[in-house]
């Protein structure tokens, strides 16, 4: 999507610093006291772009035996998910399938890439509005996110569990794209060598479009926290999210929008989390009064 760069610098214009001087009180705990821009070089940024788009061929030797989930793995999962399950104490609900998809069950990983497991639940029993619950089970999902997230390594693997109570079409078995049932232990789609879609120089002129509107947003936000509009960090993380599911449905994970996103997530400031929680920041600025 070559409309990127001139998209996130169209973004990055608006984002000039205001001349008001930031009100010291939100530069210090609990506040974020100092902005955290993007310092990678030109030069860090291309080796990095190189570096996500240069793939393994076997999948994790920490949590795969060959093509086999280790059971060490499995079991752990299906503990702390049972243990999770239990503290949402639901009547005539219960735990349809456990399953994982992502760059861990793919030929895509790294380091950084985490153990990602979705739990479906099945609510046939249940008698209350299932839009209440998936609105509960949202807001659970993002309270062990905070408790939990980064803290629960599967032999070095963060561990990240996510509970749904609608499986949207997004989350069913694409050919291909490698889904493993950790219920029943078995492949639910073997993954396949994604066809490289990419092209590293749209790679970093996207990246040095998006970290320039990111490097805005955080001075114009940093000058004056108060009166920074706090929509303007959702906007920004909104087209992210869009960005990258465009390339994915066009080219699939191994498109440049794709490897783009992974990498925002991978730079010394984590871009996609950062906005997210200066969004939040943002906000509660907005909500405290003088």
């Amino acid at each position: 999507m070559k409309i990127m760069p001139i998209l996130f610098l169209l973004i990055a214009a608006m984002a000039a610093p205001v001349a008001a001087q930031a009100d010291s009180r939100w530069n210090n705990a609990p506040y974020v006291p100092a902005p955290p821009v993007v310092t990678e070089t030109p030069d860090e940024l291309k080796s990095r772009v190189v570096e996500i788009s240069t793939f393994p061929t076997d999948l994790d030797p920490r949590i795969w035996d060959g093509d086999k989930l280790r059971e060490d793995v499995r079991q752990r999962t299906l503990e702390v998910i049972e243990y999770m399950f239990a503290e949402l104490k639901l009547k005539n609900v219960t735990i349809q399938s456990v399953e994982v998809r992502g760059s861990n069950v793919s030929y895509e990983y790294d380091d950084a890439a985490d153990f990602g497991v979705r739990v479906f639940l099945d609510t046939s029993a249940y008698k209350g509005s299932i839009e209440d619950l998936a609105a509960r089970i949202k807001s659970y999902n993002a309270f062990i996110e905070v408790k939990h997230e980064g803290k629960v390594l599967l032999h070095g693997v963060p561990l990240e569990v996510n509970f749904y109570v609608i499986r949207s079409a997004r989350l069913n078995p694409v050919k291909g794209v490698g889904h493993y049932s950790i219920t029943e232990d078995k492949w639910m789609e073997r993954p396949a060598v994604q066809e490289s879609k990419f092209d590293r120089n749209q790679m970093l002129a996207d990246m040095t479009g998006v970290t320039t509107t990111y490097n805005g947003l955080v001075t114009a936000y940093f000058a004056d926290k108060q009166g920074f509009e706090c929509s303007r960090w959702k906007d920004f993380s909104k087209s992210l999210g869009d960005y990258r599911n465009a390339g994915i449905d066009k080219s699939g994970t191994r498109s440049t929008e794709n490897l783009v996103y992974r990498l925002l997530r991978r730079l010394k400031v984590n871009v996609v989390e950062q906005s997210s929680a200066l969004a939040l920041e943002c906000q509660n600025i907005h909500w405290s009064l003088d």
